[in-house]
């Protein structure tokens, strides 16, 4: 009918959010700053350590202002939305709800709650989207309603266990990075620390994928070797390209958030017995991999060379995905998130790389540049 609901993704670095039509989900206004968070810490361990040493209520003050700020500029027509739904990584939604992340931050990493939540922000009911694991939250369950991964499905669809179909790779990078495996209606998934590499806090002024491409340039001229030397006389003072000054620091940053994704990856299929030639898309999500080029990202090793044409861009899956369950609401197929939770950590297998005795080994293959 008519009036309005708000999805919003509340990222590690951004929250964005969206005003869309109940009647047809059409986006009407869109909100997006840095989370104010970000004061306390690059990533969610300075922050979590922020919120151990007194600073929680703060930190949930400092997004729920936002979040309602961001609710009053959508809404400044003056009508009022109807409900919104919040897609987060685990440790975001702890710090909203001022949760204790004592557990979350130290093995075994034990959240307080992986449950959708209802709550109220800003006068208006809110549902924050339930998450898989310490690691992997409901920005990744939001991002596989995206890719049409957690639907539901027909009888036979179900019933069939059978490997049938090509499996995908959804890859969603930001100042974490979370890495799901799927073919139909079931997967497995893990998360790995990125760090602020990725997000403009390798080298000041310059974000992710555009150091991607300048490594990648640098390589190529051999100017840097691939175990990420710079050559002289550059290796003390850096080298200038263009604008940006690219810095040993900037690159061993880089170096190891690629290091441990392409290992996340690698461990990933050998895991589950799958070969690369057996993956027929890669998804690239997050606020990172949106920009990322493909091609860059494989020539530093970033990703497999042999997945680099069937490698796609996503966009904000996070985002999207929160609006699909909005309209899940509206149109009643979402009736019991209870149910629909249960079933889906049945589908879904949650890989802990900490406890993988190959990532430490794979991790160090992989920090060269090739």
């Amino acid at each position: 009918g008519e009036g309005y609901f708000i999805a919003a993704d509340i990222g590690t670095t951004t929250l964005v959010m969206e005003k869309r039509k109940k009647s047809d989900g059409r986006v009407e206004a869109v909100y997006k700053e840095i989370n104010a968070q970000r004061i306390f810490g690059a990533d969610v361990l300075t922050r979590m350590e922020a919120s151990l040493s007194g600073k929680g209520e703060e930190l949930s003050q400092k997004i729920t202002e936002q979040l309602e700020k961001g609710i009053t500029q959508l809404c400044a027509d003056g009508e009022k939305a109807d409900f919104m739904v919040i897609a987060a990584n685990t440790t975001m939604v702890h710090l909203l709800m001022k949760y204790s992340v004592e557990r979350l931050g130290r093995a075994p990493f034990i959240p307080e709650t992986l449950d959708e939540i209802v709550t109220e922000i800003g006068g208006i009911k809110t549902y924050i989207m339930p998450g898989f694991s310490a690691f992997v939250g409901g920005d990744i369950k939001a991002g596989l309603y995206t890719l049409s991964f957690l639907r539901e499905t027909d009888k036979n669809l179900i019933e069939n266990k059978e490997k049938s179909g090509k499996w995908n790779l959804f890859i969603d990078l930001g100042t974490n990075a979370e890495l799901v495996l799927f073919c139909e209606n079931r997967g497995i998934c893990c998360a790995t620390a990125a760090g602020p590499a990725f997000e403009g806090g390798a080298n000041r002024g310059i974000w992710g994928a555009d150091m991607v491409k300048l490594l990648q340039k640098l390589l190529g001229e051999g100017l840097m070797d691939r175990q990420g030397l710079l050559k002289e006389p550059y290796f003390t003072r850096g080298i200038r390209i263009g604008d940006v000054l690219v810095t040993k620091e900037a690159v061993r940053a880089v170096q190891l958030a690629k290091g441990a994704i392409a290992a996340g990856i690698e461990i990933l299929t050998e895991s589950y017995g799958i070969r690369l030639s057996d993956i027929s898309k890669v998804v690239l999500a997050g606020g990172f991999g949106y920009y990322l080029d493909p091609k860059a990202a494989a020539a530093i090793g970033l990703l497999p060379k042999e997945l680099t044409d069937r490698t796609v861009t996503g966009g904000n899956t996070a985002l999207s995905g929160a609006a699909l369950v909005g309209n899940r609401i509206l149109t009643g197929q979402l009736r019991s998130w209870d149910d629909l939770h249960r079933r889906q950590e049945l589908q879904i297998q949650i890989l802990n790389l900490a406890e993988q005795i190959k990532f430490a080994e794979t991790f160090l293959k992989k920090m060269d540049f090739c």
